[in-house]
């Protein structure tokens, strides 16, 4: 197997937040995602200024404080009206928590800025691949235990579905050269994006083929 290997990356550098920026910018090349440095306002917390800084994922010109969370970051309004925040009190910590609100208020996230990023990058990389290497197929309760016992899950905890919370949780799993998601408790979607061809048929090796989308 050869490819990014985004589980074992990232749990590497896991210990501060320099080395997941040093991941992110590992990944948004392996995985071809923007990785200009963002020129953010100076008032913004430090380690949201070096999340700028390692790569082009988030977009500083809607930043404001709203009911007690500075928001840095916000989906595309034609797909949802979700942002991401920092509460005010947390500000000044490191790494500091993240808060994410879906329509109904801020809902605690990740307790880590620098991780909230790694997702953010983890679902441009599955949303904005070539389609001739990206496909879903839904998987029945039954099915997914040994179908993701397969791959290797991202060290990230279970996390809402920013879309639509009632299709949480969302799970990340990878192997060298594709990353996939999962999201639902009962029967759950599966998302692949791969770096190759070879990289795509090797997970399709391990789920039932008539379940693709395409």
């Amino acid at each position: 197997m050869t490819g990014f290997d985004t589980a074992g990356e990232l749990r590497s550098r896991l210990g501060d937040r320099s080395g997941v920026w040093e991941f992110l910018r590992l990944f948004s090349v392996a995985w071809e995602l923007p990785a200009e440095p963002v020129a953010a306002d100076l008032s913004s917390p430090v380690a949201l200024r070096e999340a700028y800084a390692c790569c082009g994922l988030l977009d500083p010109r809607g930043t404001e404080v709203k009911d007690g969370a500075f928001v840095f970051h916000w989906t595309d309004p034609l797909i949802a009206d979700t942002g991401w925040g920092i509460p005010v009190t947390a500000l000044d910590e490191p790494d500091p928590s993240v808060v994410i609100d879906t329509g109904s208020g801020w809902q605690p996230y990740l307790d880590r800025l620098s991780l909230a990023c790694v997702d953010l990058a983890l679902t441009a990389a599955i949303e904005q691949g070539d389609d001739e290497l990206c496909n879903a197929c839904e998987l029945s309760p039954e099915e997914v235990p040994a179908v993701m016992a397969r791959f290797d899950r991202v060290p990230l905890p279970d996390l809402p579905m920013w879309i639509d919370v009632e299709e949480s949780p969302v799970r990340w799993y990878s192997r060298p050269g594709a990353l996939l998601r999962t999201h639902g408790d009962d029967w759950a979607w599966l998302w692949v994006r791969a770096q190759t061809p070879a990289g795509l048929a090797e997970v399709y090796a391990g789920v039932p083929s008539d379940r693709w989308s395409q």
